[in-house]
């Protein structure tokens, strides 16, 4: 599958994603999508995406400029490195005096996950209403503590609609009733795309993240996808090896920080 159609997949998703959030604003354009979530973090929660990639990179630098300027907003940029079709945008990113804060690499299986026996006292279950859906968001915000994603990133998605759509499915792994682990996927394009993986620290080294992601794999696959994709954090780049992800290409932001 192109490395086009997974990267459209991953700006669907994250509009997707954004509109968990009721006060976002998006900016949907035929060459680019802007997305602004009440969260200001200038990272995670406020992005510009080029999703033509004839678009002049000067042109998607100064709309986004316009756009998260007059919300007072930082924002990144998301590149892609080691595509040719990127490297125009990357060099204007530089030369704009952006700063490159992350790497992750863009990973792929194009086939049903294992799925691995629960442990002693393990349940797995579907996000089903907005209960679970804010134990969800309560668990991501505890697991990516750990690698410095502040706690107002996931603080302001409502309801259950967006993890339990048509194209979406989210699980909970509970351990002795205890909420613990999470993973989500969404499916557009045929790509089943894999989103906040996590489990609270005393769940770690149960062989959750593979249970709750394989769980999200395969039922992307049942709702037609014919290959997995992912980002992968420093966290988790090492279980998606062991499951047969392979890395397509490689993801680089470039944040603008806030005006002033």
């Amino acid at each position: 599958m192109p490395e086009r159609d997974v990267h459209r997949h991953l700006v669907e998703a994250s509009e997707q994603l954004f509109r968990l959030d009721p006060g976002a604003e998006i900016e949907h354009h035929d060459g680019w999508v802007l997305g602004a979530g009440r969260s200001t973090h200038p990272v995670i929660s406020n992005a510009a995406f080029r999703t033509d990639d004839s678009l002049a990179p000067e042109e998607l630098l100064a709309r986004a400029q316009e756009f998260f300027g007059a919300r007072g907003r930082g924002f990144a940029v998301w590149t892609r490195h080691g595509l040719d079709q990127d490297q125009g945008l990357i060099e204007a990113s530089e030369r704009a005096g952006l700063q490159h804060v992350y790497d992750m690499p863009e990973m792929v299986l194009d086939r049903r996950a294992e799925q691995r026996p629960l442990p002693d006292g393990v349940e797995l279950q579907r996000v089903a209403d907005a209960a679970d859906a804010a134990e969800y968001w309560q668990i991501a915000t505890e697991a990516y503590a750990s690698i410095g994603f502040p706690p107002e990133v996931f603080a302001f998605y409502e309801g259950h609609e967006g993890l339990a759509a048509d194209n979406a499915v989210a699980f909970i792994a509970h351990l002795d009733d205890r909420p613990v682990a999470i993973a989500m996927m969404i499916v557009s394009r045929r790509v089943a795309g894999i989103y906040w993986v996590g489990a609270r620290e005393e769940a770690r080294g149960l062989g959750l993240g593979w249970i709750t992601t394989a769980a999200a794999v395969n039922a992307g696959f049942d709702l037609g996808a014919e290959i997995a994709a992912l980002q992968a954090s420093p966290m988790g780049e090492g279980l998606y090896r062991r499951m047969g992800f392979e890395t397509l290409f490689g993801y680089r932001l470039f944040m603008q920080p806030p005006p002033g």
